[in-house]
């Protein structure tokens, strides 16, 4: 059974997904898997104009599972189809506590020497980007735009700490197997 898909369909759509923050990101990958099966390029190989229409839609069902399975690009992916789209460049958090609080724990990143102490950071961070998604969908389901703008800001800052912390544990580790 072949299922049509709209290529200008967005993203959540293309899934046959309600336009949310909150979903199920563990079914996101038997949904991924069906819709690349039914248009793989390879089934078209007798169509040269076939194909290159399923290249063109196999890529946009793969950005769209990249962008619905994380949860930071998922709220700026909401954000953009709502309009309030935001800019990195211009526009910066203006939570002072907040950005305390990013700066102690960017010096305990800093002064980490242990991958357990490191662990530990990272669990912390975990709970605060789990809180902040968790605010998200209350800004979003309200909706106060600018709220969910300065959300997600967070949440991207303590993404990228996230991967520091991952890549500092990776160091250690790495210098233990020497």
């Amino acid at each position: 059974m072949e299922s049509r898909v709209d290529s200008s369909e967005n993203y959540f759509a293309l899934f046959g997904l309600p336009v949310a923050y909150g979903l199920d990101v563990q079914a996101l990958g038997p949904l991924w898997r069906q819709l690349q099966q039914q248009h793989h390029p390879d089934r078209f190989s007798h169509d040269a104009s076939a194909q290159a229409q399923a290249e063109l839609l196999s890529s946009r069902i793969n950005a769209a599972h990249e962008t619905l399975r994380d949860p930071v690009r998922r709220a700026r992916y909401l954000l953009e189809l709502a309009g309030h789209g935001i800019d990195n460049e211009s526009t910066t958090v203006s939570d002072t506590d907040f950005l305390m609080a990013q700066m102690d724990l960017r010096e305990q990143l800093d002064d980490a020497e242990s991958i357990e102490g490191l662990d530990g950071l990272r669990d912390e961070v975990g709970q605060w980007q789990a809180s902040l998604q968790r605010e998200f969908a209350i800004d979003y389901a309200e909706p106060d735009w600018p709220e969910a703008q300065d959300t997600v800001r967070k949440m991207q800052f303590m993404q990228r700490l996230l991967s520091e912390i991952d890549r500092h544990i990776e160091r250690l580790e790495d210098e233990q197997d020497l």
